[in-house]
């Protein structure tokens, strides 16, 4: 459930009225970019919080539990269920119960999974969306090489690849990590499609904000 809090839209909700979806205008997703370009740097900012927070407490809670049961002398159950609970927090995110199962594309609740979980990892492909993003003024191109990066470097770390990955990847983890990646990829192809036919919203370009 912490997952499917739909940060883009109760806050958008919050700031333009209850009517307010923020579904229904930019690029139509209920994501941080689309809430940008929309409304502003205001209303995106707690959204960036919300998101990486959801993400990032979501294992962290399970870690917590199974470091409980464990200390009780139950079995541990640390290899999978922080991971699953991260996997379930993106799709909480994408597929959310509070807004029609239509929520965003899960690049910064990911980004906060991964920060509980991989850290290094994280942080280096959050570099990656750094620079493809400046570079490319593409929001898009950042997310999608980011997530490739992630892929690449869960496997390397699985493998046994001790940089950059510097991650310990149990093989749990290494499975979650790229399904998370190819999940959010997945999830982008309608920008790979603008991408394409160069109909694709650079960075920066922000739409006239809409009454509420």
């Amino acid at each position: 459930m912490l997952g499917a809090i739909p940060s883009a839209i109760w806050i958008a909700k919050l700031a333009k009225g209850k009517n307010f979806d923020i579904r229904d205008y930019g690029s139509k997703n209920a994501g941080l970019t689309n809430t940008f370009r929309v409304l502003g740097w205001k209303p995106a900012l707690p959204v960036v919080f919300m998101d990486l927070l959801k993400g990032f407490f979501g294992p962290f809670i399970a870690l917590k539990m199974c470091a409980a049961q464990v200390a009780a002398g139950g079995a541990d159950y640390t290899a999978w269920l922080p991971v699953v609970a991260g996997l379930l927090v993106i799709l909480g995110h994408s597929y959310t119960c509070f807004a029609g199962f239509r929520g965003g594309k899960g690049v910064l609740a990911a980004l906060g999974v991964f920060l509980c979980l991989c850290p290094v990892t994280a942080l280096t492909a959050f570099a990656v969306w750094l620079v493809l993003t400046i570079s490319t003024k593409y929001v898009s191109v950042g997310s999608i090489g980011a997530c490739v990066m992630l892929v690449v470097l869960s496997i390397m770390g699985y493998c046994g690849a001790p940089y950059p990955v510097y991650d310990n990847f149990t093989l749990p983890l290494a499975i979650v990590t790229s399904l998370i990646g190819i999940f959010i990829i997945v999830k982008h192809r309608g920008n790979i499609k603008r991408l394409m036919n160069g109909t694709e919203n650079g960075f920066g370009s922000k739409r006239k904000t809409p009454k509420a």
